[in-house]
């Protein structure tokens, strides 16, 4: 298990959110988990990287009906004078005006949705987050304190679903794509080696290469018990490569050094790695 600062994460008062956010859920007998931009920055801390910038703290919550949702928001905001936002149901705002999402999941969801009261977005669709709780946890101790965070994988499988929800307002979801597919392969060189050596008897691969297969191979152990969601993830891709979303020139972050076919190749190692039986 690792072990990092709170300091390392590079937010003002993170420390005082996790705390607060693991009290009340273990106040109310709720499992919770690190998702989204802070999770990925957990591995990267993990492994020797700088973190990098994000202003999401988004928490995934087990819970089994909308009043006990009500509840953990209620306490957050008595104990801990939060308030809730006008704009988003699922969201609170610290004292010094953090954005906490509180996204929940479980039995909760109906037919894949959850629905609550409110103005703004009252509906949610979590496709993915039963199988990063029950799959892609990954145990990191921050500070003295034991959380549990999505996997990269999970994450990576987590956030093309989010994009393809509204690719209208999660583009830096595909950033966080680009970035992940970017480091995996050197950050997960021993694992990579370890589990999935048969890569390496082909010579038209390279090390970044591999690594891409395996992480779409990693996102398929996750999801081979939902058909579904395996069809979807696979048609979000295959709309990448095609070009019929706009993943691809998202992705691009230096226009001098990547183009699109390099970004295509990318995407089609990691389509390789899911559709793929190991």
């Amino acid at each position: 298990m690792s072990k990092i600062s709170y300091d390392a994460l590079e937010i003002d008062g993170i420390k005082e959110v996790f705390i607060q956010i693991s009290e009340s859920c273990k106040e109310l007998e709720i499992d919770f988990f690190i998702v989204g931009a802070i999770a990925r920055n957990i591995w990267f801390v993990s492994n020797d990287k700088l973190s990098e910038g994000t202003k999401d703290i988004d928490f995934g919550v087990y819970i089994s009906d909308e009043k006990q949702y009500n509840q953990l928001l209620e306490l957050l905001i008595e104990k801990f004078d939060y308030a809730k936002s006008k704009e988003n149901p699922f969201c609170l705002k610290t004292k010094d005006g953090k954005q906490i999402d509180l996204l929940p999941f479980g039995e909760i969801e109906k037919d894949g949705e959850v629905m609550i009261e409110g103005k703004g977005m009252t509906s949610l669709k979590l496709d993915g987050f039963k199988e990063a709780f029950e799959l892609g946890i990954v145990e990191t101790t921050i500070g003295e304190e034991i959380y549990k965070t999505c996997s990269i994988p999970a994450i990576m499988i987590l956030k093309l679903i989010a994009y393809d929800d509204r690719p209208d307002q999660r583009t830096k979801d595909v950033n966080d794509i680009n970035s992940i597919c970017n480091y995996y392969p050197d950050i997960e060189t021993d694992y990579i080696w370890e589990n999935h050596n048969d890569l390496y008897g082909n010579e038209n691969l390279q090390q970044k290469d591999i690594g891409i297969i395996v992480l779409g191979r990693e996102m398929k152990i996750l999801t081979k018990e939902n058909k579904k969601l395996e069809t979807r993830l696979t048609k979000i891709m295959n709309d990448a490569i095609n070009e019929t979303s706009p993943i691809l020139s998202l992705m691009i972050q230096d226009s001098e050094i990547e183009t699109i076919e390099s970004k295509r190749e990318m995407i089609k190692h990691l389509k390789e790695g899911f559709i793929k039986d190991t």
